[in-house]
């Protein structure tokens, strides 16, 4: 990285900016404070960002609605596509109709929340619907009263009653006054009435009638029900044509959804850069920009900065508080996502990418360990990204990840027998009556567990040992010399006689079915060479402090060893998500042969078979990737890996549907 400055006339900003957004190799940091004694000073942007985000917002609310009524057309494998390339006259094209574009969006949000409130409406009408449809025998107004001389009262009661029994509930007290009954409708839990009684006695037959459960209607508004609800379904018609004109309006500016998404993109751009903007130290009339650059970079920026906008630049090396950019080859590359995940490395300290890419993959294949599954794999991964040229970067990096993943699969599937599990056995036995076996180029894991889980181990400390190698490279390079002796040296003593010791072992040697004992000269040298290790750390962990605390500390570093026991043990989850793979798949198989040869089984097969295997591939193949990330950030990285660095995060176009291509 390179630290970089950047002076330039005030009426350049604009352009400059935009150029450095579209280049994406600077990350812009905050002005230096000497600029103020200067009289620079730093624009307040905080309500225009606020703005932009607002029409951006527009935007994708916009675009959703379209969606929603004028879907596009999307394959299977779009989300392999990535963003389409802008030059930069497209660009400043699609910039001319920004303004035709907001009043569209504006036009297709009002339309929406027109075709929402209609749709209320409706609902509103339905529910009234609902509540008239019990009325529709009544052939006066539900809002009806009565007459001069007699008063009319309309209403339910909450159970089933004939007029018979109404009346003779009614009239169980003796002097109530007359009264005229009749049943409009009744339901399991409601009867609807309409009652007749003379004006002077209205009080007291709604108190008589109430006693009984009476409850009157709360519709003067309504008219007679069988014509209201004629007259709402005209409104239900009118409202669902005028929802359907809205819905056709909308559809027709299904054309302007990719300058939609442009203006969605560039109000996202715009927010970014007044965000910057505000970080830039600026006079009357110049304005200075300082980050970082990759070194790389920085020649050809400064070229351009120079010729296209008579800017001033200056570049030097930059502090120990740089960003830091991941850099590797092509094979090693698709893994710095999994060392972002854990963490950026410091200034000084090694990108473990390099090393860790040939472990990751070795340890993928060995967990997955089908033949079959890896040619799937690798062959899936090739195809998209031979097919999909415009994928977006993160997404290529996965695919190659895993297509290499896929190869290692195929490797340790061939070295272990297993295809499909054991699919050509059981296909040759079942449908062709003579078994035909692949034998494997090494062993089975199946039939000779402890093999594998011996072999398992040797890979751990391999690898731990590479990490600790890292580790003791590190030391040197920084001249910490104690550390490097106390830290590493003594480990690899300890650790590695303690390993050596074991083959003087005979519990040790039975259970990984070793016959060879090493001689006792050997067994004498591991324990000798172990003990160093152990006094040396003992004494040597924290060689400043005073005796009695560097001896505390010793021991208690000491005491690591039993962390180094947990870890070597991690790795038998190569041995059993290895097993897994091949035993689930034995299971398919046979399941799949349960009902014999023939047509009939072949269907069967074929489909338990497809089924199967495809849960299988994709369950492992996730357990692969978890246990895989967990045994480079556990036990891998913990050897000597700190992290702590920050990423380089240029001033770029983070856009969602479009991207911009500037050549320098």
């Amino acid at each position: 990285m390179s630290r970089i400055t950047i002076y330039g006339c005030k009426k350049d900003r604009k352009a400059v900016l935009e150029f450095l957004q579209r280049q994406q190799c600077v990350d812009v940091s905050e002005g230096d404070a000497e600029n103020a004694k200067l009289g620079f000073s730093n624009m307040n942007t905080g309500d225009s960002q606020s703005e932009f985000l607002r029409k951006r917002n527009i935007g994708e609310k916009a675009i959703d609605i379209l969606e929603r009524y004028a879907p596009s057309e999307k394959g299977l494998l779009s989300s392999f596509e990535g963003r389409k390339t802008l030059s930069a006259e497209e660009y400043y094209k699609y910039v001319d109709d920004i303004p035709e574009m907001m009043r569209i969006a504006d036009r297709i949000i009002e339309a929406s929340e027109k075709i929402a409130e209609k749709r209320g409406q409706i609902v509103r009408r339905m529910t009234e619907l609902d509540e008239l449809s019990p009325w529709m025998g009544l052939d006066v107004p539900l809002s009806e009263t009565g007459t001069k001389d007699c008063s009319c009262l309309i209403g339910t009661f909450p159970e089933a009653l004939t007029e018979e029994k109404l009346l003779e509930r009614y009239f169980s007290e003796e002097n109530a006054p007359p009264i005229y009954a009749e049943i409009v409708n009744v339901l399991p839990q409601q009867t609807c009435a309409f009652i007749l009684c003379s004006k002077k006695y209205t009080s007291e037959c709604e108190n008589r009638l109430r006693a009984i459960g009476y409850s009157s209607m709360k519709n003067s508004n309504r008219g007679i029900p069988s014509e209201r609800a004629e007259e709402i379904h005209n409104e239900i018609g009118a409202l669902e044509k005028e929802i359907a004109e809205l819905e056709k309006e909308i559809a027709s500016y299904s054309g302007a959804c990719s300058s939609l998404k442009f203006m969605v993109d560039y109000y996202a751009m715009r927010a970014e850069k007044y965000n910057v903007l505000s970080m830039l130290s600026q006079g009357n009339r110049v304005f200075v920009i300082t980050g970082y650059v990759p070194t790389k970079t920085a020649p050809s920026l400064t070229a351009a900065l120079e010729h296209k906008y008579n800017a001033a630049v200056e570049t030097e090396e930059a502090g120990d508080d740089a960003p830091v950019m991941l850099r590797n080859k092509h094979l090693t590359e698709p893994v710095e996502g999994i060392v972002k995940t854990f963490a950026m490395p410091t200034k000084g300290e090694i990108d473990p990418t390099g090393i860790m890419a040939f472990f990751y993959y070795v340890l993928f294949g060995m967990m997955l360990s089908d033949a079959a599954y890896g040619l799937i794999m690798t062959l899936g991964c090739f195809f998209a990204l031979k097919k999909f040229k415009n994928m977006e970067e993160s997404m290529k990096k996965s695919l190659r990840m895993f297509m290499y993943c896929g190869i290692s699969t195929m490797f340790w599937g061939v070295m272990f027998g297993s295809y499909f599990g054991d699919v050509v056995p059981t296909v040759s036995r079942t449908f062709f009556g003579n078994e035909v076996t692949i034998p494997p180029l090494w062993f089975e894991p199946v039939k000779n567990p402890m093999k594998m889980l011996m072999f398992s181990f040797a890979i751990g400390i391999v690898h731990l040992f590479t990490g600790l190698g890292i580790k003791l490279y590190q030391c040197i390079k920084a001249k910490d010399y104690a550390a490097a002796f106390g830290d590493c040296i003594f480990w690899y003593m300890l650790v590695g006689g303690g390993i050596l010791y074991l083959f003087r072992v005979d519990m040790f040697l039975s259970m990984a079915g070793l016959s060879t004992k090493l001689p006792p000269v050997w067994g004498t040298a591991a324990a000798i060479i172990a003990g160093i290790g152990a006094l040396g750390i003992l004494l040597f962990t924290a060689p400043k402090n005073k005796p009695a605390k560097r001896l505390a500390k010793g021991a208690y570093s000491l005491y690591g060893v039993t962390s180094w026991l947990s870890d070597i043990l991690s790795y038998s989850r190569l041995l059993a998500l290895g097993l897994a793979t091949g035993v689930i798949a034995t299971v398919f198989n046979k399941m799949g042969s349960m009902f014999g040869g023939g047509v009939v089984g072949a269907i069967i097969f074929i489909i338990v078979f497809a089924v199967g295997h495809t849960l299988n591939l994709g369950i492992n193949a996730l357990g692969a990737y978890v246990h895989t990330n967990r045994l480079q950030f556990v036990e891998f990285f913990g050897k000597f890996f700190e992290g702590g660095g920050r990423e380089f995060n240029p001033f770029a176009a983070h856009t969602k549907y479009y991207k911009f291509k500037e050549e320098i």
